[in-house]
């Protein structure tokens, strides 16, 4: 699968998970029937410039997408035409979106260090922008029950806070540099954090504390996923896959090479029997991983559609 030259940014699986959903950096949309590579509808332009993030809506109804010109943007996903006008969110890059599990709110976080909250239904807004971090807020999670947000930032800082108070709960410290990558265990007990200086971390929630050693990646890592059966998978800068176990820190097999320039987005099933990675080269590649061999990650097969587009379009300096 392929959008041409437009850097794949985000990667979203439907219910059932025989669609996925790409976005890129050239403002588009693509949905992909995932075992086979087949588009499923024409490539749009949802954004004038790049998309940092998208998600689906609980019901699939919905795709929701968020870019470097501040806005929100919704889409009836089996149509690709507008849910509503676009809703302009931050006056900077939203580089992270996240939605309430029943769907009524979604949340950003941007390049002006802010978090907002915003009613999904009539895009207005829920509370005052929450002054997260010194410098763009790099990702963003909802924990268990949608009680608490985790954000990190290019300061180095990941946070916990109360999603309704907004008030600081804890804050974890260890990671030097930006912090682009963040993943909340299924149970809310676990926080998992990539960074640009090359190491995942795992943090106890509750405790506030690391968990173990800190994992060496060996390149900048820019996106996390986590398995249902507690790996973790994270997509780095020098087109590797790299995976270890929660449980005990161990690597799983050795280090991917997708073949992706660098690793921009990545997705698990939820049965964690497929790792799907997109990547700056604008391919989006499947990843077959069998529980019974874990050392071993194998290209899936999947048809490819080829679509000429620009590059990713980035103006004046960049957040990354």
């Amino acid at each position: 699968m392929n959008h041409g030259q437009g850097a794949v940014t985000a990667l979203a699986l439907a219910r059932g998970e025989t669609e996925l959903v790409s976005a890129d950096g050239a403002g588009r949309l693509l949905r992909w029937r995932r075992e086979t590579g087949e588009a499923l509808c024409s490539m749009f332009v949802a954004h004038r410039s790049s998309i940092w993030a998208m998600l689906l809506t609980s019901d699939d109804a919905e795709i929701v997408t968020a870019g470097s010109d501040g806005t929100l943007g919704r889409w009836h996903r089996t149509t690709s035409t507008p849910a509503t006008d676009p809703l302009t969110a931050h006056a900077d890059w939203i580089l992270a979106l996240r939605a309430t599990r029943d769907g009524s709110e979604l949340l950003t976080a941007a390049h002006d260090g802010t978090v907002r909250r915003w009613n999904r239904a009539d895009g207005a807004s829920l509370a005052d922008p929450l002054a997260a971090h010194d410098g763009a807020v790099r990702a963003m999670a909802l924990t268990a029950e949608d009680r608490e947000i985790v954000t990190a930032g290019n300061d180095g800082a990941v946070r916990l806070w109360d999603r309704e108070g907004a008030a600081l709960l804890t804050q974890f410290g260890g990671h030097i540099g930006p912090v682009p990558a963040l993943a909340v265990s299924a149970d809310g007990a676990e926080i998992v954090t990539g960074g640009r200086d090359g190491t995942v971390r795992r943090w106890d929630r509750v405790g506030g504390g690391p968990i173990g050693a800190s994992l060496v990646a060996g390149a900048p890592v820019r996106v996390l996923a986590l398995t249902g059966d507690g790996e973790i998978v994270a997509g780095c800068d020098d087109g590797t896959v790299r995976r270890w176990r929660r449980a005990d820190g161990r690597p799983v097999g050795t280090a991917l090479e997708t073949a992706h320039l660098s690793v921009w987005a990545i997705t698990v099933t939820a049965d964690g029997r497929e790792v799907v990675t997109g990547g700056w080269d604008g391919f989006i590649r499947r990843w077959a991983r069998d529980p019974a061999e874990p050392e071993i990650l194998r290209q899936a097969r999947s048809r490819s559609r080829i679509v000429a587009a620009p590059r990713l379009l980035i103006r004046g300096a960049t957040p990354f």
